[in-house]
């Protein structure tokens, strides 16, 4: 499903953020990427929905290289990918139901199934009875739940999270990363960035391990460890 091949991604500044980095992804698999900060793990996902271009080397997402993509053909391939944030990126001035319905807006999607499928989300992420709260009267997990029933909303194949337990804690963290768990066994690819030892090594799912833009390990069952 999502495949690099010698992929390097350098900045302006001269940064090498990956270095000749080649791995690939199957379908309904759940990875975590893991390394320091500046190992090049947000890169990594941002390529994917190409929110950055490889410098070298192609980044393919279903079969299609990224950076061949003609304009018009970029909302198409974000249709297919759901992006969670650290930071939530919520709509402050609107309830909890109208930020999960503006993903499906945007898309122009009908008002009925809008109508349909929104509650049916709230309910899987635990938030069906705080759909007409403001994201400011909601907890850090709540919010991050809210980011990750709009990630899901339109029912994309591949979900990416960039450190979507960093600022949560231990107890909420791990009710989070059920929830992903149940995404993913319910078919969703899921790639997530994360700085968490305790919740890598508690699940023991796929590791590739980057550090200096490299990728220094992947493994099947790994844990999170301080590369040499």
């Amino acid at each position: 499903m999502i495949q690099f091949y010698n992929v390097t991604k350098i900045y302006p500044t001269g940064v090498y953020a990956l270095r000749d980095c080649t791995a690939g992804i199957e379908k309904g698999e759940f990875v975590f990427l893991v390394g320091p900060s500046g190992a090049g793990k947000s890169t990594f996902l941002r390529l994917i929905f190409r929110e950055e271009l490889a410098t070298r080397g192609q980044v393919l997402v279903g079969g299609r290289s990224v950076s061949r993509l003609r304009p018009r053909e970029v909302p198409l391939l974000r249709r297919q990918i759901g992006v969670v944030f650290q930071d939530f990126r919520l709509l402050e001035d609107r309830t909890v139901y109208e930020n999960v319905a503006f993903a499906m807006q945007v898309l122009e999607r009908p008002s009925k199934e809008i109508r349909q499928r929104v509650p049916r989300v709230l309910q899987m992420v635990g938030l069906a009875a705080r759909a007409n709260i403001y994201p400011q009267h909601l907890s850090g997990g709540e919010q991050q739940r809210v980011a990750i029933a709009r990630a899901i909303i339109n029912t994309p194949p591949i979900l990416v999270a960039d450190e979507p337990t960093g600022n949560l804690d231990p107890d909420t963290a791990w009710d989070i990363l059920q929830l992903l768990l149940e995404i993913n066994k319910g078919g969703t690819t899921v790639i997530i960035a994360t700085h968490n030892r305790e919740i890598v090594d508690r699940l023991q799912r796929r590791v590739i391990a980057l550090g200096q833009g490299r990728i220094l390990r992947d493994e099947a069952k790994g844990v999170y460890r301080r590369e040499a």
